[in-house]
């Protein structure tokens, strides 16, 4: 049977140039079929060999250019509800075959372990696609990318099985057209690509080769997929009820029990449009944030996990990323830190012709001091050329004490095929400020294998706040620079070598140096996959009479005082290959420090002892001598998760800061099981329990216990 799928036609390259000058000739042309094949993993339909057959990929690494060294074969097929994927992937040592991870929609199925990958671009515009990744245990992921960038929080109801043959491992995907988005007046075109890994031999391998260091999110890469007549038929409409039974207790109260539901509501407007609608929407199951130490006078940035604001996050960045954005969904639903109930909220996103268009609402409730508060975004981008756009954001956080709103454009332009400028202008229009600060940015970029030079300016007006953004610092008027020159030597001991220098010049808005930094970096990707890394570093740091106090210790009143610092810092660090079951991670810094010293370890490891089990750990100390005082910190975390099956994963999650930015110390303990059921349908039972040492015997403890379930209904 097998020998049969590979004998017949081959879909071989024809002539034609594509959007980058190269991938015209992969083209590929799937077949309609009245009978689809029973998904199970085993390639035995009759129906799979009346489609040609993919069976040529070329390395991307290790060795650029070559074909890949495991054959293969990939055929695709359609019927009136969704496409087909059979993939065979032949392995010479079928005991190799790396597969540990078994946790359903694990966004490591692509970094850890063998897997094969496919990218659809439905718009066939070269800037977005959807990307279904699996591994040989039957571990999916679905991912969205934007523009190049990778978003793996899109969850969508697709099938696959897989099977372990004698000679490697095959699969079979289900894909229906009505979680996807695509014009329905298109001309049946698609992009299409196709990722291979494997990790034993560190190797990368395309449909459409990628040039190395390519990212295979960049879709003005991707192939063509001809043949598909998707109509646009039925709407996709999902319903998921949720109920939520918990009990909380605070410091030394008592327990307060709680039962509540709400339920989200997504529909496709149209085939390119998609509207989602939640009601009292409960986090319940959200990871904690990971703790962090801050030895910094800036506050941290700590990213969103709740799902109903991850999916087509991406549409909404503006800005520089953590650290000026005007939209940070963070900000609904979180003032000072104290979660705010949340009434409901809806997002309207897709495309319409040229633009990208997405527009988010919520109401919150009145909780404590805070009033009811509507927090709305627009933004939209208009599409120009292959990859460049003119966009612009509105924000709007408004109540009966509140009204801060931000507006501005941004552009990106691709001057060639690594070439792009970018930029933006803000301003923010807020009631209790006389007059409108402003933020702008400008950027030249290039960005290749074996060189990269990028250039960027940053201006930052004082009290610029945008009420749904995030401004690391105002005030200031910030240069950085950056130049890399890389080698590929595909030595045992040197895959890639790379060097850097970067410098950053911050001033505040009257010309005053704030902070200069240089540093120069030299780091050694490994054949193996393992990463050395060696920077050194110069710098300024100057601290102003008429700043806020720099409390550096807030348990034992360590203060920076104000003044001109100047110092150097060196770090060697070590990262060990994702591919293995064991990877340990090691990082040393050491130097000045604030006219002290200060001695940092990193230390982290993976260990995945079976795909049942896998423990994850990292320590962070710091030895800190100043002048005004000495302290250490200590920061830990562990991470154990057990995936019973691929549908049902229990996890234990502990970390300790000895020193936040309060001053007190944290345990905090987070114990989840999760199982997914019918129709991708969840049940989450969480415990947390939070333990905060204020001093002086001063310990408040927060309890909470939630189970949460969830049924999905679909059309």
């Amino acid at each position: 049977m097998l020998i049969g799928l590979l004998a017949s036609s081959s879909a071989q390259p024809a002539r034609g140039q594509g959007t980058e000058g190269h991938n015209g000739q992969y083209r590929y042309r799937a077949i309609f079929v009245e009978t689809p094949p029973t998904v199970d993993g085993d390639l035995s339909d009759l129906v799979w060999q009346e489609a040609e057959v993919i069976d040529q990929l070329i390395q991307q690494e290790p060795d650029e250019g070559a074909p890949s060294s495991e054959n293969t074969a990939v055929r695709i097929i359609y019927d009136s509800e969704a496409i087909y994927i059979g993939v065979y992937c032949y392995d010479s040592d079928p005991s190799g075959i790396v597969r540990n991870i078994l946790r359903f929609r694990d966004d490591s199925v692509y970094t850890k372990d063998d897997a094969i990958r496919f990218a659809i671009d439905t718009f066939h515009d070269h800037r977005r696609a959807y990307v279904f990744s699996v591994n040989a245990l039957g571990t999916k992921q679905d991912t969205q990318v934007d523009n190049d960038t990778w978003h793996s929080n899109w969850d969508e109801v697709w099938d696959v099985r897989t099977r372990l043959q004698q000679d490697g491992w095959s699969a079979e995907l289900r894909i229906p057209f009505r979680i996807l988005r695509f014009s329905s007046s298109g001309d049946g075109v698609w992009g299409f690509n196709i990722q291979r890994q494997i990790q034993r031999k560190n190797e990368k391998s395309h449909w459409v080769p990628n040039p190395a260091g390519i990212p295979f999110s960049r879709a003005a890469f991707y192939g063509h997929l001809e043949g598909i007549e998707a109509k646009e038929g039925r709407r996709n409409v999902q319903i998921i009820p949720y109920g939520l039974l918990g009990a909380t207790r605070t410091g030394v109260s008592g327990a307060d029990s709680k039962l509540e539901g709400g339920a989200d509501l997504k529909l496709s407007v149209t085939s390119s449009l998609a509207l989602d609608l939640t009601y009292n929407p409960s986090f319940a199951q959200v990871e904690a944030d990971d703790q962090q130490i801050n030895l910094t006078r800036f506050s941290l940035f700590f990213p969103e996990k709740r799902e109903f604001f991850l999916e087509n996050a991406q549409l909404f960045n503006f800005g520089v990323r953590r650290d000026t954005q005007l939209f940070f969904s963070r900000r609904i639903g979180l003032v000072g830190g104290d979660a705010v109930p949340i009434l409901g909220g809806a997002r309207l996103s897709g495309k319409a012709g040229a633009f990208d268009v997405g527009l988010l609402t919520t109401q919150t409730e009145s909780h404590l001091e805070t009033d009811s508060t509507n927090l709305s975004t627009a933004r939209v981008r208009w599409n120009m050329g292959e990859r460049s756009y003119i966009g612009g954001i509105f924000t709007s956080a408004s109540s009966n004490t509140q009204s801060n709103r931000a507006f501005g454009p941004d552009a990106l332009f691709w001057l060639g095929k690594y070439l792009r400028a970018e930029g933006f202008l803000a301003v923010v229009d807020d009631r209790e400020l006389d007059e409108l600060p402003v933020s702008f940015s400008g950027a030249l970029i290039y960005d290749e294998d074996l060189w990269e030079a990028s250039f960027r300016t940053l201006s930052v007006e004082e009290d610029f706040n945008p009420a749904m953004g995030f401004v690391r610092r105002d005030n200031i008027r910030r240069h950085t620079g950056n130049l890399r020159r890389s080698w590929r030597l595909n030595r045992e001991w040197v895959r890639k070598v790379n060097f850097s220098a970067d410098l950053t010049y911050l001033t505040d808005q009257q010309d005053r140096l704030d902070t200069r930094q240089w540093n120069f970096e030299a780091s050694d990707e490994l054949n193996s996959g393992d990463q050395l890394r060696f920077l050194v570093s110069r710098n300024f740091e100057r601290i102003l009479a008429d700043d806020d106090p720099f409390v550096i210790n807030p348990r034992r009143g360590i203060v920076i005082p104000p003044g001109d610092y100047g110092f150097n810092r060196w770090l060697v660090g070590y990262q060990g290959f994702e591919g293995r079951a064991l990877v340990p991670g090691v990082q040393l810094e050491w130097g000045e420090f604030y006219g002290g010293d200060r001695t940092a370890l990193g230390l982290s490891g993976t260990w995945r002892a079976s795909p049942h089990l896998v423990l994850r750990g990292e320590y962070e100390y710091n030895d800190i001598s100043l002048p005004q005082g000495a302290f250490a910190t200590h920061l830990w975390r562990a991470r154990f998760s057990v995936p019973i099956t691929a549908r049902a994963t229990a996890d234990a999650f502990f970390q300790w800061n000895g020193l936040t930015r309060q001053g007190d110390q944290d345990f905090n303990t987070q114990l989840r099981f999760h199982l997914i059921y019918a129709r991708d349908s969840n049940l989450y039972v969480v415990f947390t329990d939070q333990r905060r040492d204020r001093g002086r015997g001063n310990i408040e403890t927060d309890r909470a216990i939630q189970m949460k379930l969830t049924y999905r209904l679909y059309w």
